[in-house]
């Protein structure tokens, strides 16, 4: 029988067993500190408040990256021109993405710190979300919006989200998964009906996405986000390990590759209906850049019509070591007390052995329950509430 790991992928589990001890820890000590900024200097200062939180997020969201770009040496190639490559991380802007993968979300954020916006990276999410521990919690202290996937209920909450934001005095990248839940194959096939039934054209990789929350967002940005950065991201799965967490956590290299192309955001259309054509227009370009990368292995070098100042070419910048140096950073001061403790306790008899035994097997399965929350099988069920031409 063929093992499930390697010996060298059992001890990257055990490593990323005493990454997440010291996670959970930081974790909760970093939001503890945020809930006394949100209580104590927000009401008196929300632009020193906004300031000290971009750190204290970044501190979080950082640890999550490092498991990328440094635990398992993944890749996030970034195909532009080069007027575009110099000016991502210099703006407030929207983040259209599509959302097809496990790790695709926490590759957004490899992304982000690719263009030095790791701390301002910020996301419409289900309001449930809030009330996970650390990641939720972090979210919530960001300033992202939770909505309840109801239009009457969200409407008022996304726009007075999306006012807080454009208060940000650090650049925001805002991630806008259009599709509103990851890809299946159920959900796709939900989507395919759910087109053919209101006269749009099927899309072959992709869920049709939903277009209120994008034409309301649009509108309230206006003016104030210069820019709409749409990016289709693929992974190489014949060169590199399947993208999903447990290839992380088991040190196997992830390669992805992400197009991205600059439109202004006062070129989109003001017009609801126009603006969600626009939408679906965008989403058909996208399921085609998906279907060229599949069928001839990477994104076209020219795109004739687009917004490409110059030929598209791969990005990459070197890694930097802010992640690194916080896993450090936090590690020390967090896991020698740990250790400490367990050492005492695997030292002092049958019963504290036990008790150890027990702690550690709960701290494994906080660790995979957090993990899971990221399962496809979480997301909303595509197509089972009534939905029309606009979504």
């Amino acid at each position: 029988m063929v093992p499930i790991i390697n010996f060298k992928e059992g001890l990257s589990f055990a490593g990323f067993v005493v990454i997440g001890v010291n996670f959970l820890i930081s974790g909760l000590l970093i939001n503890f500190v945020q809930l006394l900024l949100w209580v104590c200097l927000k009401p008196l200062s929300p632009f020193l408040f906004r300031k000290l939180n971009y750190y204290f997020t970044y501190a979080v969201w950082g640890q999550m990256e490092f498991l990328a770009e440094w635990w398992s040496s993944s890749t996030c190639t970034i195909y532009t021109d080069d007027q575009t490559w110099e000016k991502l991380g210099s703006e407030h802007a929207v983040l259209l993405l599509n959302h097809s993968y496990e790790v695709d979300w926490l590759f957004s954020w490899f992304f982000c710190e690719h263009v030095r916006m790791l701390g301002g990276a910020k996301a419409l999410v289900k309001k449930s979300f809030k009330k996970v521990p650390i990641i939720g919690w972090t979210a919530f202290f960001s300033e992202n919006a939770f909505l309840e996937r109801s239009w009457e209920k969200d409407k008022t909450t996304l726009e007075n989200q999306l006012s807080e934001m454009t208060n940000c005095p650090d650049p925001v990248m805002l991630h806008l998964f259009a599709e509103g839940t990851r890809y299946t194959p159920a959900k796709h096939a939900a989507s395919v009906e759910f087109a053919q039934k209101t006269g749009l054209p099927p899309l072959k990789h992709l869920l049709v996405p939903r277009t209120k929350g994008f034409v309301s967002s649009i509108e309230k940005l206006r003016g104030k986000f210069p820019a709409i950065y749409c990016a289709t991201m693929v992974f190489d799965i014949k060169e590199a390990a399947a993208p999903v967490f447990k290839s992380l956590v088991l040190g196997r290299p992830i390669a992805a590759e992400v197009l991205i192309e600059r439109i202004p955001l006062d070129d989109i259309p003001e017009d609801s209906d126009k603006a969600a054509n626009w939408l679906h227009q965008n989403f058909h370009h996208k399921d085609k850049m998906i279907d060229i990368f599949k069928t001839e292995g990477q994104f076209p070098s020219s795109l004739p019509g687009h917004l490409f100042s110059g030929p598209i070419r791969s990005h990459y910048r070197p890694r930097r070591l802010w992640t690194l140096l916080t896993i450090f950073i936090t590690s020390c001061l967090t896991l020698p007390p740990v250790l400490n403790a367990f050492y005492s306790l695997f030292c002092s008899g049958f019963v504290n052995i036990v008790i150890g035994v027990v702690l550690l097997g709960l701290v494994i399965v906080a660790l995979l329950k957090l993990m899971d929350l990221s399962s496809a099988s979480k997301g909303s069920e595509y197509g089972h509430s009534p939905r029309t031409k606009t979504n």
